[in-house]
């Protein structure tokens, strides 16, 4: 939990530490604010009836116990601000509206074969505005930015998804960035998705139990977030928590041991695509991610999978591994685009496979299920007007805003 200063030059910094503090507890008193900030009361009441005149806290019950008079309670107000996330995906793009209390209001889906950036645009386009519309007129102006989670490297890896060469180029040539920013007036945020996934699991999920983790979320590919002192590192080219090139052993899965090197890539081991490719070269057909739920539990689909989650628990043991060994971590959180049972196996399998590897001198994490699922990126999407504006990161203060 991020604390304030008494400093009179960091009182934004210390909203937003309250700000935080209300989002984790829910509901507190402003005797509880002034502790777990290590702010004065005085500070704290000033700050709160502030931010209770600017919609963005209301009062929400009140708490008896102790002596003297009961204690008011404050949380986030859900209508005091607003956002719209956007996720970029290979194959889909979902836009969200979302309040500030973190409820989605209402969404938009596209699928597509493959992300090409002009229908992508167009699509957006009229997204936004069709979102926008959702609010009252005199509520629009309480949307506080457009947030864009996507890979940063959308046309790469063009044989695993079978992108042809012209929109590869067109991904390359273009700055998807600067296109977006055309289109609505609002302030716009990018982030890597699986960064981005992170800061929703930082701020709505289960990344509210510490403050130091690993965020791994095992999607078409695989990718991760990095969080450090309750804020989320994205180095110095915000490529930071990207796990798709980690060096791992060579897998087990018949057909998959292709490399030169005398190691793999972990993408070459904890990504669904490779789960689609065991699965259609025994012949279980798959052609998409959301396929995998339908026939998770039929006989010629479970033992193939089974096959894979214990191939995929053993690579990211590793990766694992070589984190903790860089990184002082707290926890390290998993999730995937699968359905929550295979989630769930997935998470088990590498809490029994890690202490199998781990030396004696390296600190164990906890390895938590990741709580978003299917919805983590949009609406990690969701939250970054929301982190960039009200969430104490000194870091996204200074360099996530795209205007």
């Amino acid at each position: 939990m991020a604390k304030g200063s008494n400093s009179s030059g960091l009182r934004n910094y210390n909203v937003r530490v309250l700000l935080t503090a209300l989002r984790r507890a829910g509901a507190s008193s402003k005797a509880e604010l002034a502790r777990s900030s290590n702010l004065t009361p005085q500070a704290v009441t000033r700050i709160v009836d502030e931010l209770e005149r600017s919609n963005l806290v209301i009062r929400s019950g009140r708490r008896l116990g102790g002596h003297g008079q009961p204690s008011t309670l404050y949380s986030i107000d859900p209508k005091g601000a607003y956002s719209i996330g956007i996720k970029v995906g290979r194959h889909s793009m979902q836009l969200l509206l979302m309040d500030f209390g973190g409820s989605v209001l209402d969404r938009i889906t596209h699928e597509f074969d493959y992300p090409e950036p002009l229908f992508l645009l167009s699509k957006l386009a009229t997204g936004i505005t069709a979102l926008k519309e959702k609010l009252p007129g005199n509520m629009r102006e309480r949307i506080t930015g457009l947030g864009i989670a996507m890979p940063w490297f959308i046309g790469a890896w063009q044989e695993k998804t079978g992108m042809s060469q012209k929109d590869v180029k067109r991904w390359e040539e273009m700055s998807f960035a600067e296109e977006v920013k055309k289109l609505t007036d609002l302030p716009v945020f990018f982030e890597n998705d699986c960064s981005a996934a992170a800061i929703a699991e930082l701020q709505l999920g289960n990344g509210q139990l510490a403050n130091n983790f690993l965020y791994i979320l095992v999607g078409n590919f695989v990718g991760g977030g990095l969080v450090l002192n309750g804020s989320l590192e994205s180095g110095i080219h915000g490529n930071a928590g990207a796990l798709a090139s980690m060096p791992v052993p060579k897998g087990k899965l018949q057909g998959r041991n292709r490399s030169f090197h005398e190691y793999d890539l972990l993408l070459n081991r904890a990504s669904i695509f490779v789960l689609m490719e065991h699965l259609n070269a025994h012949g279980v057909v798959v052609n998409n991610l959301h396929q995998i739920e339908h026939i998770a539990n039929h006989k010629q689909a479970k033992p193939l999978i089974k096959e894979w989650l214990n191939d995929c628990a053993d690579a990211l043991a590793y990766a694992i591994l070589s984190s903790v060994s860089v990184l002082d971590l707290e926890i390290v959180i998993i999730d995937a685009l699968l359905p929550r049972f295979l989630v769930n196996e997935l998470v088990n399998l590498v809490i029994r496979k890690f202490p199998e590897i781990a030396p004696i001198e390296v600190f164990v994490p906890n390895i938590v299920l990741g709580s978003k699922g299917y919805d983590a990126v949009a609406l990690g999407g969701a939250m970054l007007p929301f982190y960039s504006n009200f969430a104490p990161d000194k870091t996204v203060l200074l360099k996530r805003t795209a205007r």
